[in-house]
């Protein structure tokens, strides 16, 4: 059994308070160090093998060198998830990770948008809230409500929600030349 850290500092603020400020704060750093990565050489390289493992070793990309970052920057962060976890719920255990988690989360990625930042972020907000909003609308199946959420997303949405949102932003800034060879925003 664990113990919420108090706040430091003097700070007036309870233990969940103060929780919750630092894992957001943690956060925040994580994903700016993500877009950071992913923007630089090295996500570059990283979508490269993504895209073709063998273009990218014959543009010089060393695979084996950038899938060990890979793992090893992931198991960096799993493993300040896993302490942030530990933290605010103040027991671990091997039965707290099952398999229907594992499932939770990829339905998370998949919904959210492969491949993106943000994707992780619309992930992680659809399966926190639309669980609970199944089970307002259905006590009797909220799973088969949870379901129709899944079917009408991956079908209105087929690159997630960050990919939904990316191709609106783009169909709504274009410009369109009308007949006339007059152009409009």
């Amino acid at each position: 059994m664990l113990n919420k850290p108090k706040a430091p500092f003097g700070l007036r603020l309870s233990e969940d308070q103060w929780l919750y400020w630092l894992t957001l704060a943690v956060t925040i750093v994580l994903f700016v160090l993500a877009y950071n990565l992913l923007h630089g050489r090295t996500g570059r390289a990283i979508v490269a093998i993504r895209d073709n493992h063998i273009a990218a070793e014959a543009m010089g990309v060393d695979n084996a060198l950038y899938k060990s970052v890979v793992f090893g920057i992931s198991a960096a962060y799993t493993g300040v998830a896993g302490a942030l976890s530990a933290v605010a719920i103040a027991f671990v255990a091997p039965d707290s990770f099952n398999v229907f988690l594992s499932i939770t989360l990829l339905t998370g990625i998949v919904i959210g948008g492969l491949a993106t930042i943000s994707g992780a972020i619309y992930g992680a907000l659809f399966i926190q809230f639309v669980p609970n909003w199944a089970q307002d609308i259905s006590k009797a199946a909220p799973w088969a409500i949870f379901g129709l959420f899944l079917i009408f997303f991956m079908y209105v949405m087929p690159y997630g929600i960050a990919g939904f949102l990316r191709l609106l932003w783009i169909r709504l800034s274009r410009s369109v030349v009308t007949r006339g060879g007059e152009v409009r925003q």
